[in-house]
C-alpha cells in the first residue's frame, strides 16, 4: 500500500516537473516573423462572452478574415475576466511556462492586478504595425494605471443609460433626478451588483455626482454615501433585496419589461438589440450629468503558447476596416480606439459618415459630459463599501 502511494506520488511529481519544465514560447522580434510563425496555428482568445453582438462580430467577421488572410484559426473562449486572470496567477505560482491562453480582453482593476503580478507579455506596441494608428490618450492609461506596452487599446466607449420611451415620458436629466424618478416609479429601475464591471461603474457615477473630483483625494468613501444608497434601495426592483448578477441579466429584465432602464459602457450598443427585436423599438439613450469614458484593451499572457498568433490577431483587430465594422450596429457598435486624424482620408470619412441610430445619444452632449474614471482604488472601495447596501 505504501509502495503504491509512493509510486503514485512519484508519477504526479514527474508530471508536475514536466509541465513546469516546458519552455516559454518565444516571441518573434518583428511582425513579419510573427506572421510567418503563426501560419496554420490556433489562437485561443479568452474574453467575456455575454454579448451576442460581440460574439457574432468575432465568429462571423473576424474569424473568417483571419483564416483567409493569415491561415489562423480564432478560438473564442467565453469566460469572466477575473477567472482567467486567476488562472494565470495559478500558472505563475506553479512556474507553468506554457499555459492555455494566447490572447485576452482586459481592462480596469483586472489589468492592474495582472500587471502587478507580472502576468503579461510586454513590448507589444513596437511589434504591432497598426498600433501606430492608436489614439495616444486612450492607449496611455487604463482606468488610471499606465499601460506600459502590456496591453493594446481595442475600443473606446462612454457610459450611458437606455430607457423605454413608451414608459418613461419625462426622463431624468441628472443622477439626482434619477433617484427621485425611482420614488415615483418604484421597482422599475435597478443596476448590477458591484462585482460586475457595469454595476461598479454605475456607483462611481453616483460618487461623482456627490463628490466630483474631491473623491480622488479621499482615502475612503464617506459612510454617509452608503447610508443614502441603502435608503434608496427599497425603491428599486425587488425592493433592493437582490440585484442582477451581471449586465446581461439587467438587459434581460429590460427586454422583458420588468425594468424600464438599462445601462452600460458603449453608447451605441442598444441599436443592435432593437434591430434584433430584443429591446423595445421605443429604446432611447439617456446621458445624465456626467459620463465616464472607458477604454478596453487586448493583452498577451506571460505564458501564451502562441504569442505570435496573438500579435497577428491584435494587428488585424486594429485595422481601420475591422474597427469600422466593430463600430457599426450590425454587430457590436463599439467605439474605435484609433485616432481618426492618423487615418487616410477614405478611412476617416468612413468613420465620420456612420449613420446615426435611433438609440444613439447626441454626440455633442456626450462629449461635453465626459469625465475620467477614478481609477482602480475606487473600484475596490466600492466593492468593500457596497456590502452595507446589499445585506
Amino acid at each position: 500500500m505504501n509502495r503504491l502511494r509512493i509510486a503514485g506520488l512519484g508519477l504526479v511529481l514527474v508530471l508536475f516537473l514536466s509541465a513546469c519544465g516546458e519552455e516559454r514560447a518565444e516571441v518573434a522580434g518583428t511582425y513579419d516573423e510573427a506572421a510567418e510563425t503563426a501560419k496554420g496555428t490556433t489562437v485561443n482568445f479568452y474574453l467575456w462572452g455575454g454579448d451576442e453582438g460581440i460574439n457574432r462580430y468575432l465568429d462571423e467577421y473576424v474569424a473568417p478574415r483571419l483564416a483567409s488572410s493569415h491561415d489562423i484559426e480564432l478560438n473564442r473562449v467565453p469566460m469572466d475576466t477575473a477567472e482567467f486572470v486567476r488562472q494565470l496567477s495559478l500558472d505563475k505560482q506553479a512556474d507553468r511556462e506554457r499555459g492555455t491562453i494566447d490572447l485576452m480582453w482586459i481592462n480596469g482593476d483586472n489589468f492592474r492586478n495582472a500587471a502587478e503580478a507580472d502576468l503579461l507579455t510586454g513590448g507589444l506596441l513596437e511589434r504591432i504595425p497598426n498600433a501606430s494608428l492608436l489614439n495616444e490618450t486612450a492607449q496611455a492609461t487604463d482606468a488610471g494605471t499606465p499601460t506600459d506596452g502590456l496591453e493594446v487599446a481595442w475600443g473606446n466607449v462612454q457610459f450611458v443609460l437606455h430607457y423605454d420611451a413608451d414608459h418613461v415620458k419625462n426622463p431624468p436629466e441628472t443622477f439626482e433626478q434619477l433617484i427621485r424618478w425611482t420614488e415615483e416609479n418604484p421597482g422599475r429601475f435597478t443596476y448590477p451588483e458591484v462585482t460586475d464591471f457595469t454595476g461598479n461603474a454605475f456607483i462611481r457615477h453616483l460618487l461623482y455626482a456627490e463628490y466630483g473630483e474631491s473623491l480622488r483625494d479621499m482615502e475612503t468613501i464617506p459612510e454617509a454615501f452608503w447610508d443614502e444608497l441603502a435608503a434608496w434601495s427599497p425603491n428599486l426592483w425587488k425592493q433592493g433585496e437582490t440585484y442582477p448578477k451581471s449586465l446581461a441579466q439587467l438587459d434581460q429584465l429590460y427586454a422583458n419589461g420588468d425594468v424600464w432602464m438599462t445601462m452600460g459602457f458603449n453608447e451605441r450598443r442598444a441599436e443592435a438589440e432593437v434591430n434584433a427585436d430584443v429591446f423595445p423599438d421605443s429604446t432611447r439613450a439617456l446621458v445624465l450629468d456626467h459620463s465616464i469614458a472607458s477604454t478596453h484593451f487586448l493583452a498577451v499572457p506571460f505564458n501564451a503558447p502562441n504569442p505570435n498568433g496573438a500579435i497577428v490577431v491584435i494587428n488585424e483587430l486594429l485595422a481601420p476596416e475591422v474597427q469600422l465594422m466593430k463600430q457599426q450596429d450590425t454587430y457590436w457598435g463599439d467605439g474605435t480606439s484609433l485616432d481618426l486624424e492618423k487615418l487616410d482620408e477614405g478611412d476617416r470619412e468612413a468613420f465620420l459618415s456612420l449613420d446615426a441610430g435611433r438609440t444613439y445619444p447626441d454626440p455633442e452632449r456626450l462629449s461635453e459630459r465626459q469625465v475620467p474614471d477614478y481609477g482602480p482604488n475606487v473600484i475596490d472601495l466600492v466593492r468593500e463599501g457596497w456590502t452595507r447596501v446589499a445585506r
